[in-house]
């Protein structure tokens, strides 16, 4: 497994909360090699999102998806985001269906 961090400063976390769940949600579970997607709020206008794929190829992969996305609706970040990447070299997994916040 292959893991993409990317991190925003954002005018309005809800406003990006509310964009990602309309517009890319669909994009980044739909991408090759998909297994989880998480977006942390971190206050202060940060922001952070964690993509998990297969493999290194499909996490790059979807990363250049995210900054097409963010190149159409840069309008409420406020700086270029920070990314980073890494293979998943310890992981646990609980059996439970997930919660909607």
């Amino acid at each position: 497994m292959h893991a993409m961090i990317r991190r925003y400063k954002t005018g309005s976390v809800g406003e990006v909360v509310k964009r990602i769940e309309k517009d890319f949600l669909s994009v980044i579970t739909s991408a090759p090699g998909f297994i989880a997607y998480y977006v942390i709020d971190e206050s202060n206008g940060m922001q952070s999102s964690i993509s998990i794929f297969e493999n290194k190829e499909y996490a790059e992969y979807s990363n250049r998806l995210a900054e097409y996305w963010v190149k159409e609706h840069a309008g409420f970040l406020l700086d270029s985001p920070d990314y980073t990447s890494g293979d998943v070299v310890v992981y646990r997994e609980q059996d439970v269906k997930a919660i909607a916040v």
